[in-house]
């Protein structure tokens, strides 16, 4: 479906629906699209990760800034 039949169809959802129900069906909508992102560490990894931290802490891992990647990423797509 192209995102502009999408378009039209929420514009005409917004214009039909009562302000109530249509604030509800959004938040249905929101609130199952969020549980995908819902997660958590078992025991495991989050010893990995205070361990990855204390690692980091002690200037035994290297790491980049965010910065430095797209840097980096910038500087190689232009050659």
């Amino acid at each position: 479906m192209k995102s502009t039949a999408i378009k039209q169809g929420m514009h005409h959802a917004i214009d039909v629906i009562e302000d109530k129900d249509f604030l509800k069906a959004v938040y249905v909508i929101l609130n199952e699209k969020s549980k995908e992102y819902d997660f958590e560490l078992n025991e495991e990894e989050k010893k990995e990760l205070d361990e990855l931290k204390r690692q980091n802490k002690a200037g035994k891992l290297k790491s980049v800034t965010l910065a430095q990647i797209r840097k980096n990423a910038l500087s190689k797509s232009r050659k």
